[in-house]
């Protein structure tokens, strides 16, 4: 399990880089409606924007090794460490980082930390038909759908937090996918694994996905839009984890001290999201005018 944490780490080390590039990247594209297709078509024209898309895909390589080698439930947590590694990028890039921001990251660490001291015993068997995966799609669907309805409807910080949950679920939908794709492949083979629902129901969330992240990141500030990615994401990791994959949350007497290192690491998050969002650099910044943005029409 410790190299399952390991490449899972690593994998929000990349998702944290992919963060920063791509919202620099999204602020400085013309601002279209949500979910405009022609966005994509901009960003790919940036370079910074495109070594943001390499260091994402680096990061769904790891995280797929990792969700295969380990519990989805103890992945999907795992990668709220993106957070705090875009935090210290901005730091590092010059930017001034609060004293709030800095203990919530702290709060988010230590949270992991407890969550991770008291991991439940090995998982059960990984359903591979469309019946025992119909309550979790379900779920997150309806979570989906929420998010959407504010994204299109609210305006400014409301917005990208609202667009940021969407993709957030969206990612953990993907991730599970993902997670069933070792067992196809070890069944079925390659060429039954590329003719699966689960690859190509991953690969569509993945792509929705990627859109709604660059649209989260155009509305708004980094933290508000990554901040709530971050926190909708391991709740729908564990949630899918349980309800699909059958993945115990606990064991034993273990159960309240999970319950509480989940809840520190998604208050600690959400703060960080949070801080200082009164500004125009966004929660994790201070100091720094806002990049220019061009307007269409």
């Amino acid at each position: 399990m410790t190299l399952t944490i390991t490449i899972a780490l690593l994998a929000a080390v990349c998702f944290g880089v992919a963060s920063v590039l791509q919202h620099d990247g999204a602020l400085r594209a013309r601002q279209r409606t949500p979910l405009h297709p022609g966005l994509m078509v901009e960003l790919a024209r940036k370079r910074g924007w495109l070594i943001g898309v390499v260091a994402q895909a680096a990061g769904v390589t790891l995280h797929l090794v990792a969700v295969n080698m380990g519990a989805l439930s103890v992945v999907q947590p795992v990668l709220t460490i993106g957070l705090v590694v875009a935090l210290g990028l901005q730091r590092l890039s010059g930017r001034q980082v609060s004293r709030p921001a800095m203990l919530a990251a702290g709060q988010v660490v230590l949270g992991l930390a407890v969550f991770l001291a008291v991991m439940p015993p090995d998982q059960a068997a990984i359903p591979v038909d469309a019946e025992g995966w119909f309550p979790g799609l379900l779920l997150a669907g309806l979570l989906l759908a929420a998010t959407l309805a504010g994204g299109l409807s609210l305006r400014g910080t409301a917005r990208c937090v609202c667009l940021g949950a969407g993709a957030g679920v969206l990612m953990a939908t993907s991730a599970a996918l993902g997670k069933a794709w070792g067992e196809v492949l070890n069944t079925h083979g390659l060429v039954g694994l590329t003719s699966s629902w689960q690859f190509w129901a991953a690969v569509g969330c993945g792509a929705a996905g990627t859109l709604l992240s660059q649209t989260a990141f155009q509305a708004g500030p980094l933290g508000g839009s990554l901040g709530a990615m971050m926190a909708i994401d391991p709740v729908i990791g564990v949630g899918l984890g349980v309800v699909v994959f059958g993945e115990p949350f606990a064991s034993g007497d273990t159960t309240p001290i999970r319950i509480i290192g989940l809840a520190v690491t998604l208050v600690g998050v959400w703060l960080l999201a949070m801080v200082q969002r009164g500004t125009a650099e966004g929660p994790l910044t201070g100091g720094r005018p806002p990049v220019p943005v061009s307007r269409a029409g």
